[in-house]
Formats: structure tokens, C-alpha cells, sequence
């Protein structure tokens, strides 16, 4: 197991190291300080998971989408010391599997390190609703067949494809054509960002 860690603070890199270690005593662990040298890393090698910080020199949600575009088949996640609703946001419009609130405790960081090396997703949804709720159902919910409400259920809850295809009894390939479908529907182009529609919308 390989995990990039990608943060201008080398003392939070190296307490994300050993939380980690924790987890997976056999973790390859790269440690960077800049958007730079994470594309260099993750250019010259294949990784797992790789954890960014949204501060260090040259990130921004641009780079951010990027990223995203660049390496399709690696889970990014975000870590930050801010966790206000817009950075949240525009991590998942980017297309990020996580956001972790630097300010989390090792427990929050453990279990969701674990969630996105399984394929899940873990966006803190508590600070998207911090404003008032929505007034009536969206319009792409309304257009959503039973199956499909059932499988953004589970990605609401974090749950990876696989897991979400034990639960509805379904093969893993089927839960891929209805995610597609939905995204459609819903016009988002990520997981996080149908997890934060859909919680919004009472599906969480």
C-alpha cells in the first residue's frame, strides 16, 4: 500500500504518517510539500490514497479539478485547518473522495482513511447544512427511479460501489450504470458532490 501525504507543515505530515502506520503497520508513505512535487510524486508512481493540504503552495480548486482529471484511479482527499462551507464545497464540485478538517480527532482520521481506501467517500455534510434547509423536493429527485434513490442512499453514506452492490443484491457493474445515470440527473460530476445534493435533499 502506497500513500502520498502532501502538506507544507512537516509537522502535520508526520503525524498523518503515523496514524497511518497505525492502520497499516506495511504503508509506503511519500511525504511532499507542494503541489509540485505531488504531481512529480504522483506522476513517477502509483498510489492508494493521497492527502493534500487545500493551503500548501500552488493548490487551488482549479488544481484541485486537475488532480482529479489527471489521476482518474487514485482517491484524493483534501486536509485542512478550515472547514467552512464554501472550501467543502468546492473540494467536492473538484471532485475529491474526502475532506478532512484538520481540527478531527484520530478516530474521525482513522475511519476515514479507511472509508476511501475501501472506494468510499467522507465529506463533513454537517458543515453544508449549517444554512437554512430546502424548501420541497429538488427537481432531480423527483425524475429518480426506487433503484436509483437506493443506490444514492448509500453514497450518501459514504459507502463504496462494492458495498452498495451487497446491500441492494446487485452486481458491482450495475451500481457503476445507475451512478451514471444519476450524476446526470443530478448535474454533479462527482460522488462527494451527489453526497452533498443528496443529504441535503434527505436522503442522507
Amino acid at each position: 500500500m502506497r500513500i502520498l501525504i502532501a502538506d507544507d507543515h512537516p509537522l502535520y505530515r508526520e503525524a498523518a504518517a503515523l496514524q497511518i502506520k497505525r492502520l497499516h503497520r506495511e504503508a509506503d508513505i511519500k511525504e511532499v510539500a507542494s503541489l509540485e512535487e505531488l504531481r512529480a510524486a504522483a506522476e513517477q508512481s502509483r498510489f492508494d490514497l493521497i492527502l493534500m493540504d487545500y493551503h500548501m503552495p500552488g493548490m487551488s480548486a482549479d488544481a484541485l479539478a486537475e488532480l482529479v482529471r489527471d489521476f482518474p484511479t487514485t482517491p484524493l482527499a483534501v486536509v485542512s485547518g478550515v472547514a467552512g462551507n464554501q472550501e467543502v464545497l468546492a473540494a467536492a464540485r473538484a471532485g475529491v473522495r474526502g475532506y478532512i478538517p484538520k481540527t478531527s480527532n484520530s478516530e474521525y482520521f482513522a475511519r476515514t482513511v479507511q472509508l476511501l481506501l475501501a472506494g468510499g467517500t467522507s465529506i463533513p455534510i454537517e458543515v453544508l447544512l449549517g444554512g437554512p434547509p430546502a424548501h420541497g423536493s429538488p427537481a432531480w429527485l423527483a425524475n429518480m427511479s426506487a433503484r436509483e434513490k437506493e443506490v444514492l442512499h448509500g453514497v450518501a453514506r459514504g459507502r463504496s460501489n462494492k458495498e452498495i452492490a451487497r446491500e441492494l443484491g446487485l452486481a458491482e457493474v450495475t451500481i457503476k450504470l445507475h451512478l451514471r445515470n444519476l450524476f446526470r440527473k443530478m448535474n454533479v460530476k462527482s460522488r462527494a458532490e451527489a453526497a452533498v445534493k443528496a443529504v441535503k435533499a434527505g436522503l442522507g
